[in-house]
């Protein structure tokens, strides 16, 4: 009979599996308590939730204020504490041209300003002494438009020193329209004088509009400064609304102590939640005005649909039961089947997931083995992770976050003592036979394979960071409880053995700078730094160098003061002058080599290349070349700032600074030379038939006569004299074939006596005045 019935049902109310039975029994039950609490949530909790959500809601308006209070309260220390930095550093008076440092300093401290807060959308640095400029980081700007210059000194006579301004705009006109109205000042002034400049910070717009963006679309947020300016979260509104007037003015009246408050306006009930606060004596207003409807109506609205909908399934129960077994049974029927094989489509009556507890066993195997591969791939990992540590880019984690990620690169204990090294090869212009240039990254992957096998061998938790640049650093971790001493001769062992193998295998020399012992990582980078810092003060004579930090002053003190080479620097300006291009070389080579046998260090060597290259350059400047080198000056100084050895110095001088030089001042001096023949040619076609002479030309153009006459001879082809005598008798033949003037009023007309015309004639052509004139009349003829 029960087969009977069941064939006459409908086939979607059919059920096979002993999961789907259970889950139409579940469906059916779960019904029941969504009815049950759609009407306690209707009729008992509906007022109590409404207090709670604008409870909610203006705690999370008061927590936005203080998020405000906040932002500006950083902004305005970050101000303070650049314009101190700034002072401190003395901009006034900044020459953009010599003080380069001091320049590049500020645009880094620009771009790092810029992004330090998300409410700075531009920075601006004024200076207005020696001349009026603003800088930016994307370079400098020279005031020369009146208007500008007044709109950016007017700051520099306000009566405070950090004060905030509504009307300026930035000087780059690309960026006026992407900040706030707002822009926060600070004048410098060394703390003592009057102001000679301004930090100028630009609020951004899109960001100052993110905070005030209300969380209802009805609602409005905005601040208001007590000059009455009107800042909002609304994309292009400029004036306050009505309501936002009448909303203002009502908290005009109230006392200073803020209290949320409930506002009737054209029958709409509206919630309002304010603050003030202070900054840089000026008074705020945070206000937000949202209907209370737009509070409430969701759990209105939700209550509702939650008993209509509970209604509909409850009368439908069944029926939904059984769409719903089916729906949601058919993926694991479908599971079922590709676990039996395509062609098993009969479905278990009871414990269906035992097939699946298979296939999962199987997933399991391979997430073991992804795993392992995970785990091959953690020290590529804790690399990366190490090398973002000591260059400084996690300065903003907390110790427990570096902690934790070191545990999770395979960090064996929490508490730990860390020391770094720093390891620089030199020598690498000696290995020009084995490696060219670019191949430095390659010898620097070679000494990191020595030092991680010295790493294994000598049992120490330690980690290698490449550089690629013929330097490495490495970080040891030992226990809290090993003891300082045990540690420095650990390291200094390990240093000794290291500076061996790359000795021997690489074929370079090693200098090695270890830092103090810390118990921080957020201060590895700062260890790093000093640590890196360090090697300049090497010895140049010593061929490999191990620097402790701790013994940094025992170190400097050992050093004695570097003489200058001053003679040395004379003859190679002089040489330069000259283009004595092989003798320049000699000299500088000399130079360096100099530094090198003293007890100076690299710091005091790299001083002196640094004073060299300045003097080379004020040739460049008095021979009118500092046009095609004041764009690449910078960079020869940063260059020769990077070098290290004093063997690559001196390349690096012949090949970037004696050669080019010395080639632009010849083909200047040549350019000027030929100059000079020509203006010499001039003068002789103009003046051939008077008594002129190699002396007197050369008094004209203010040169030597014995030089005039060599670079004469080598522009012209000609000498001197000869060059004169071929213009006079050119012109005499013309006269000869031309006119019938007398001989010798023709020898007196270019500047010959008669008798001496005759003679110089007969020398040149072969024949005699007279006889020239009767052949050449006759061949006319």
């Amino acid at each position: 009979m029960r087969m009977k019935l069941q064939n006459k049902l409908p086939s979607f109310l059919h059920i096979s599996g002993n999961y789907r039975k259970n889950l139409v029994v579940f469906l059916l039950l779960a019904s029941f308590p969504g009815i049950i609490f759609s009407f306690l949530l209707f009729f008992v909790s509906k007022s109590q939730m409404e207090n709670e959500l604008q409870t909610v809601h203006q705690n999370h308006l008061y927590n936005t204020i203080d998020s405000i209070k906040e932002q500006f309260f950083n902004l305005e220390l970050l101000m303070a504490n650049w314009a101190s930095h700034a002072n401190m550093q003395d901009y006034n008076d900044l020459d953009v041209v010599r003080d380069y440092q001091n320049i590049r300093d500020i645009f880094d401290t620009l771009i790092s300003m810029e992004g330090y807060n998300p409410l700075i959308g531009r920075v601006e640095l004024f200076l207005n002494n020696p001349k009026p400029i603003v800088y930016t980081k994307n370079g400098y700007t020279l005031l020369d438009d009146e208007q500008q210059l007044n709109d950016y000194t007017a700051f520099l006579s306000h009566n405070q020193k950090m004060f905030w301004n509504h009307s300026h705009k930035s000087i780059e006109a690309g960026y006026k329209d992407r900040y706030a109205p707002l822009v926060m000042v600070h004048n410098l002034d060394n703390h003592l004088l009057a102001p000679f400049g301004s930090i100028i910070i630009f609020l951004n717009k899109d960001k100052l509009e993110d905070i005030l963006q209300s969380p209802y679309e009805d609602g409005s947020v905005f601040l208001l400064r007590e000059n009455d300016q009107w800042l909002f979260g609304k994309e292009n509104q400029t004036q306050p609304d009505p309501l936002q007037t009448v909303i203002m003015d009502e908290i005009a009246k109230r006392s200073n102590s803020p209290e949320p408050f409930v506002y009737h306006y054209d029958d709409i009930k509206y919630t309002v939640t304010y603050d003030h606060f202070t900054r840089l004596g000026e008074k705020w207003y945070y206000v937000s005005i949202a209907p209370m409807t737009n509070i409430t109506a969701p759990v209105v609205f939700i209550s509702k649909i939650s008993i209509y909908l509970s209604l509909f399934v409850f009368i439908f129960a069944i029926f939904l039961s059984m769409f719903a077994s089916r729906k949601l049974y058919a993926p694991i029927e479908k599971l079922i089947q590709k676990v039996n094989g395509s062609g098993n489509n009969r479905v278990p009556s009871k414990n269906e997931f035992e097939l699946i507890e298979t296939q999962i066993n199987h997933l399991s195997t391979e997430s073991e083995e992804l795993q392992h591969r995970l785990k091959k791939q953690l020290p590529h990992l804790r690399e990366g992770f190490l090398l973002q540590l000591v260059q400084g880019y996690l300065y903003a984690y907390r110790e427990e976050d570096l902690l934790e990620r070191m545990q999770q690169f395979g960090s064996k204990d929490k508490a730990k003592k860390y020391v770094i090294a720093f390891v620089q090869m030199f020598g690498f212009a000696k290995l020009k036979g084995r490696f060219s240039e670019g191949d430095e990254g390659l010898v620097t992957f070679l000494a990191v394979n020595i030092a991680e096998e010295l790493i294994h061998s000598s049992d120490m938790e330690a980690d290698v960071i490449n550089f690629h640049d013929l330097s490495l650093g490495i970080l040891f971790s030992f226990s809290e409880d090993q003891s300082t001493e045990d540690i420095d001769r650990m390291i200094v062992t390990f240093s000794e053995e290291l500076i061996g193998y790359i000795n021997e295998i690489c074929k370079m020399n090693v200098s090695i700078g270890i830092s103090r012992t810390s118990d921080s990582l957020k201060s590895v980078h700062s260890i790093f730094e000093e640590t890196k810092q360090s090697l300049s003060f090497r010895n140049l004579q010593e061929n490999n160098q191990i620097i402790e930090m701790k013994k940094m002053d025992i170190l400097m003190n050992s050093h004695d003061n570097f003489e200058y080479p001053f003679d040395l620097e004379k003859e190679i300006t002089h040489a330069i002058r000259l283009r004595n291009t092989e003798e320049a070389v000699i000299l500088v080579n000399r130079f360096f080599l100099t530094s090198s046998e003293k007890n100076v260090s690299e710091a005091m060597m790299k001083q002196g290349a640094l004073k060299l290259l300045g003097s080379i350059f004020h040739i460049v400047l008095q021979s009118g070349l500092i046009e095609d080198f004041v764009t690449e000056g910078a960079n020869l100084y940063e260059e020769l700032y990077k070098l290290k050895d004093p063997e690559e110095i001196s390349q690096w001088f012949e090949d970037k600074v004696i050669i080019p030089i010395i080639d632009e001042l010849s083909q200047k001096q040549d350019q000027r030379l030929r100059l000079i023949v020509q203006k010499v040619i001039d003068m002789l076609e103009e003046n051939y038939m008077e008594d002129i002479s190699l002396d007197f030309c050369a008094d004209e153009v203010n040169l030597n006569p014995s030089i005039l006459s060599k670079v004469f001879k080598e522009f012209s082809g000609w000498n001197f004299i000869d060059y004169l005598t071929n213009i006079r008798l050119t012109k005499a033949k013309d006269l000869l074939m031309e006119t019938d003037t007398k001989i010798k009023d023709i020898a007196e007309s270019i500047g010959y006596k008669h008798s001496y015309f005759n003679r110089i004639f007969k020398k040149h052509e072969g024949i005699t005045p007279s006889e020239f004139r009767e052949m050449n009349r006759k061949n006319i003829i």
